[in-house]
């Protein structure tokens, strides 16, 4: 049983339910996965007195989209240009510095991306792309432990994020042995993502394995 690293897909389509109106404005490259799927556009979330949670001007919201067009076409290095600009602009918004991350990712520069990501989770602690992404970065890197609660953090905001899910049962399966985690989330998983079937097959050998 060797289940994947994340869950391709859309954030918004991930976190299901009424959880996903939650998500802040959001432009991003990829979420949790080694490829690049389709990006992110979610819209600014009212709060409850009615007021948007977060607004970008139109003339910065154009270059926020052209910076995320550069990097759709590879233009890596004009797109992080652009996305540096952003940041200086939009101080309390996380997501350029969350694009930029996923940019330096996609080139291998695992130190920046881990920068900018830390970075954007200063500015909000639990921002669902930002946190997964700085997750992933950990286990990769072998610090197994300081994933764990980066996941559990998300999970205390976004309970149905199932790619959250997914990927803290694999990190309890594979690297933590902690089985009895790992058969929490892939099971949690398996309810906010009835369409994949491999996770039925996964909690079947994990209770097999532990005589569960």
């Amino acid at each position: 049983m060797t289940p994947g690293a994340a869950l391709p897909g859309a954030v918004r389509r991930a976190l299901g339910g009424a959880a996903a109106l939650t998500l802040p404005l959001a432009l991003v490259l990829l979420q949790g996965c080694a490829s690049a799927p389709p990006p992110v556009v979610a819209k600014p979330v009212e709060k409850t007195d009615g007021t948007p949670k977060t607004t970008v001007a139109p003339a910065l919201q154009a270059e926020m989209d052209a910076a995320l067009a550069l990097a759709k076409a590879e233009q890596y290095e004009q797109s992080i240009e652009a996305f540096k600009k952003l940041v200086a602009a939009l101080p309390d918004n996380p997501i350029p510095l969350t694009n930029l991350a996923l940019i330096y990712k996609k080139l291998d520069k695992p130190e920046l991306a881990e920068q900018h990501l830390k970075q954007a989770l200063e500015i909000e602690p639990t921002n669902p792309v930002a946190g997964n992404e700085l997750a992933l970065l950990y286990r990769k890197s072998g610090r197994f432990a300081e994933a764990r609660p980066v996941y559990e953090r998300l999970l205390v905001k976004y309970p149905n994020f199932s790619m959250v899910h997914k990927n803290l049962g694999v990190l309890c399966d594979l690297y933590l042995r902690d089985y009895e985690c790992a058969l929490s989330h892939y099971q949690s998983y398996a309810l906010n993502a009835p369409g994949d079937k491999n996770v039925q097959i996964w909690i079947a050998d994990l209770r097999k394995r532990t005589g569960k």
